[in-house]
């Protein structure tokens, strides 16, 4: 659920004229790594950048998920590390939070605002989307929230399953079914973006 709408974050920003698709990432983040080759916004929105998937790195890392809080800074902390890619930017398509997460944090660079202000002020608000933030507190209650649960095997009690952190972009959104329905509406009758807005959102990546 999350990233269609920091993708849609990133859509607006261009049509603000704040930023282009088609930028070098290291424009707005130049703490990250020069690899040798230029990986654009595009890229991280279609999962084609080659960079390697948060959640694996920070295992490998000893950050434990749903154990240790999990922040924007830990993400960096890996990535900045990292010393090539999987593969060059728009060889291949490979499901990839990191580029969400790093969306999030251009967002932030670029409108001032943290993607939950922007998604709110841009998105949520305008269709009276009034259940849907991004979560970026881990210790916030939301009211009416809905628990996950687990259970490691067939004969085991479920347990809570809780989401302990406070990246945003990649995750971390918290809506209703009844708010998706308003966003889906805007897909047919634009009242966020227009046209233009609907036209880019629906763009196919190729790799």
């Amino acid at each position: 659920m999350s990233k269609q709408f920091t993708a849609a974050s990133m859509v607006l920003l261009a049509q603000q004229e704040k930023l282009s698709l088609d930028d070098d990432v290291r424009k707005y983040l130049p703490e990250l790594p020069d690899f040798g080759d230029r990986i654009t916004i595009r890229h991280l929105i279609y999962h084609t950048s080659g960079l390697r998937d948060q959640w694996e790195l920070l295992d490998l890392a000893g950050w434990r998920y749903s154990l240790n809080l999990i922040t924007n800074d830990a993400v960096m902390s890996v990535m900045v590390r990292q010393k090539e890619l999987n593969f060059k930017p728009g060889d291949k398509y490979v499901y990839c939070n990191t580029g969400y997460t790093l969306l999030g944090l251009i967002v932030k660079r670029v409108s001032g605002m943290s993607l939950r202000e922007f998604s709110t002020r841009n998105i949520f608000e305008p269709l009276r989307m009034t259940h849907t933030h991004f979560r970026d507190d881990h210790g916030e209650i939301v009211k009416h929230n809905a628990m996950g649960y687990e259970k490691e095997g067939k004969d085991k009690p479920f347990r809570l399953s809780l989401t302990n952190f406070d990246t945003v972009g990649a995750t971390s959104l918290h809506t209703t079914v009844e708010d998706l329905q308003l966003w889906n509406e805007n897909f047919y009758h634009p009242r966020v973006g227009g046209p233009a807005f609907i036209s880019q959102m629906l763009v196919r990546g190729q790799a």
